[in-house]
């Protein structure tokens, strides 16, 4: 998947990204406890990733960068759950703390 920069809109207030052909968004959105990053078919509620990046700012453009990254290994057709076996430990709310530095630290980054 490649992703290409749209509008925000009400699920991605801050920054909102389709795939090429438009099937999946994902996005930026804050909140009070800081920034969630969010991706889901479009047009609906953010269903597939959804979790919180807290405060912390420095960490929210790299972890974007990775998520993408990781995602360039699927099609467009991809389903949900072989999303969600990319992102195992992505629930609602995984603990930033260990699960960011993790996913920053896969081999298959070393460009960050």
């Amino acid at each position: 998947m490649i992703f290409h920069r749209v509008e925000p809109n009400h699920n991605y207030l801050s920054l909102r990204i389709t795939s090429d052909t438009g099937r999946w968004e994902l996005g930026l959105s804050p909140y009070q406890y800081g920034v969630r990053i969010r991706m889901g078919l479009s047009d609906r509620p953010p269903s597939v990733i959804d979790f919180c990046l807290g405060h912390n700012t420095p960490i929210y453009f790299p972890v974007l960068l990775a998520v993408m990254k990781l995602l360039e290994s699927l099609p467009e057709s991809a389903s949900a759950e072989e999303i969600d076996a990319l992102f195992p430990w992505a629930g609602t709310r995984p603990d930033p703390a260990f699960d960011v530095p993790r996913l920053l630290a896969s081999p298959s980054l070393s460009f960050l």
